[in-house]
This record gives structure tokens, sequence and C-alpha cells, in this order.
């Protein structure tokens, strides 16, 4: 089966077409005329992972999609080679503004191959170019959508929910780079935390809430162990008046909540 396209084949905006006959005439004349040179520079070799694109005299005239060796009258051409296998750039760090407004230094890893070689080539001026420039457009839009981090667990942020963004900034990413007909594999984050210049104050914030979260989880077990300890008294009998429950529960929250060493006191009745 023949790997060339046929004329007059779609393929994205561009046509496969006819060269007119008087055109094939001129390309072949010069061809005898100047026939050593002709034999020597007909021969084009298509790599595994390799398009080739032939335009005569202005016209698309042939796709080679499929590694070969293949013969064409070279007078009047412009042969054309892209890659078509899978190619990675970087983003570089750039600082964004999260939902939040705080900078955030962010890169990204963009993998992707070129799935339309004629879409890649007259489509766009030059596509590896185009994809770079359109992921760093899409890494600013994605990362501003989300908070750097949430206290609710529950509310998507960067930090936590690395799949839901990297889902979101491929499928951003495909749309943008489809009618150039590359097709987008992944895209995801390599770099992220704050900038430098608020990067101290948000490390005493987290250690600020790390500590009230670390405090609320100590209240909420000495309240449960109080309140444990009480219920135990009355399974075993023991009567406690109001009074006595709650300087109980006051000593009992004191020893487990206090964080150095605490004294007993011994209130003297005469």
């Amino acid at each position: 089966m023949s790997s060339r396209v046929r004329p007059d084949e779609e393929i994205g905006e561009a046509t496969v077409e006819e060269v007119p006959w008087y055109m094939n005439l001129l390309r072949y004349t010069l061809g005898l005329l100047l026939l050593p040179i002709t034999l020597i520079s007909m021969w084009n070799v298509v790599q595994p992972n390799e398009t080739l694109i032939v335009v005569c005299f202005g016209k698309l005239a042939q796709v080679i999609p499929t590694p070969g060796c293949y013969p064409i009258v070279n007078w009047g051409c412009t042969f054309l080679k892209l890659s078509t296998k899978q190619t990675t750039i970087d983003t570089g760090k750039s600082t964004i503004s999260d939902l939040n407004g705080n900078p955030v230094i962010v890169s990204a890893v963009v993998n992707y191959h070129i799935e339309n070689a004629v879409k890649a080539v007259f489509n766009v001026e030059n596509v590896h170019n185009y994809v770079h420039v359109n992921a760093g457009t899409v890494l600013k839009s994605v990362v501003s959508k989300y908070p750097y981090e949430c206290k609710d667990h529950n509310q998507p942020s960067l930090k936590t929910c690395s799949d839901e963004v990297r889902a979101e900034l491929a499928r951003e990413l495909r749309a943008r780079t489809k009618m150039a007909g590359v097709e987008v594999a992944s895209f995801d984050l390599s770099d992220l935390y704050y900038a430098p210049e608020i990067a101290s104050a948000m490390l005493v914030r987290q250690q600020a809430q790390a500590m009230l979260d670390a405090r609320q989880l100590i209240v909420d077990g000495a309240v449960g162990i109080v309140g444990s300890a009480l219920h135990g008294l009355s399974q075993n009998g023991v009567t406690v008046t109001e009074g006595e429950a709650c300087r109980i529960a006051s000593n009992l929250l004191c020893v487990l909540c206090s964080e150095g060493h605490t004294q007993n006191v011994i209130p003297m009745q005469g």
C-alpha cells in the first residue's frame, strides 16, 4: 500500500493537490537536461518517526510518513522534513499569583509529539515555539485559578490536587495546539513553592497554623479523656458532686494540656 497521500485528500487546513502538467513537464525537462545532477540529488530518505512534505511550485504535492528512500525529481520542489518523535520542553520558572494573590514560583514539563505534520508546517510559523509559548500561557491561566494551599482539605489547591491541576493543564494546552497538529501527552508541574519575598512570612504562618492545629488536637483529646474519667467514676459507683466534677475536669485539663511539668496543689480545710 502506498504511503503517499492521494491528491485532493484533505489534511488539516491544507490539501494535497495535483501539480499541473506543464509544471511537471518543466520539472522533467530540467531533470533530463541536468541528468547527472538529478540522479544524484533526487533521492530522499525518510527516517523512522519522520514525515517528508513535498511542496512543488507552491502546491502541497506529497506527504510521506513511512520510512524509506524515495526518488523524487527535485526541480521546482521544496522538501520539508518534520520529526514526529516525542518532544519534551521545560517552561522555565515563572512567578505567578495564585487564587489568593500570593506569588508562587512555578515551572512545568510538557511532553508532546506532532500528530499531523501538515498542520504543524502550514498552520503555524514554528510549531515547537508555538507549543512553548502556549504552555507558558496555559500554566499562568490554570495556576491563578487555585490557591497554593487551603485549610479546608476538601477544597482543591495546587499542593493537594496535583492530578486535577495536571489534567486541566493538559486539556487546555491540547485545545490550543490542536490546530497545529500537536498531541499533548502530559503537562506536569516540576517546581512549586512560594516566591522568596513572602516565603519567610508564609513559613511563620504555616508554623502558627500547625501549632494551632496541634493545640486543637490536644484539647479535643483532653476533653475526651476527662469525659471518660468522669463516666468511669460514675460507672464504678463513685459519687461526685458538681463542684468536685468541675475540679476534677479542671485539674485533668491542666495536666493534659500543659507543656511543662505540673505540680499538685492540695487544698487544706480547717
